[in-house]
């Protein structure tokens, strides 16, 4: 069976398309700036850890050479 749809009820249909593409497209950017904040904490966290690791064990050195 065919369905004609008058060329008004086209035309409304892809804009309402292209807003949802946009839309889409708007939220893809959002998570691809979330993910990329997420990861510079995540960089962020391991150094911190590292520089606390490094921090500790200079520490415990010098208390062995002073002890």
């Amino acid at each position: 069976m065919t369905v004609f749809i008058g060329f008004g009820t086209c035309q409304k249909y892809l804009i309402r398309i292209a807003e949802l593409e946009r839309l889409l497209s708007e939220q893809a950017e959002a998570l691809r700036q979330k993910d990329q904040q997420l990861s510079l904490v995540e960089e962020t966290e391991a150094f911190l850890r590292s520089a606390l690791t490094r921090a500790e064990e200079k520490i415990e050195e010098d208390e062995r050479e002073t002890g």
